[in-house]
């Protein structure tokens, strides 16, 4: 009986001390390509960064056919670098997304051009005071309807 209680002890000791590692690639999809997450109704995130280019610049990504064929896309990096960034393909959110990129920058947020697959892509980097969108829609919304944009 001692024994079953100090094997449980040990097992528990072991669980606890384990360390959480950063993932080196990130999660992968099926095709070799890195994944995605979708903006859809009720997806709240705070953002560590954002980029915004061309659909060419984020092939790294697993953009969808249909989003490659847009002029720009952008992707929001959440603060969990465990997380998927999520990929911002509709006009409605991204008008929003880049007027409000514009008050983070005047606001003293860091803001570069970097080259991403041979493309420029405008990124947003936050070190402190990090935004935190949400993404509504009425219930009876229509596939292209536009979305309701609450920053924090």
């Amino acid at each position: 009986m001692l024994e079953i209680v100090i094997i449980g002890t040990l097992m528990a000791l072991c669980g606890a001390t384990k360390k959480t590692t950063k993932p080196v690639f990130g999660q992968m999809t099926l095709t070799g390509e890195k994944a995605l997450d979708w903006v859809r109704d009720g997806v709240k995130v705070t953002a560590s960064k954002i980029q915004i280019g061309t659909p060419q610049a984020f092939s790294d990504f697993n953009v969808p056919e249909w989003a490659a064929e847009k002029g720009y896309l952008a992707l929001i990096f959440p603060l969990d670098p465990y997380a998927n960034p999520f990929l911002v393909s509709q006009k409605s959110i991204l008008k929003i997304l880049e007027a409000k990129c514009c008050e983070f920058e005047a606001k003293g947020a860091s803001v570069e051009t970097v080259k991403l697959n041979g493309s420029n892509v405008a990124q947003v980097t936050f070190d402190e005071n990090e935004p935190t969108f949400e993404f509504l829609r009425p219930e009876n919304a229509k596939q292209y309807d536009p979305y309701k944009v609450i920053v924090e």
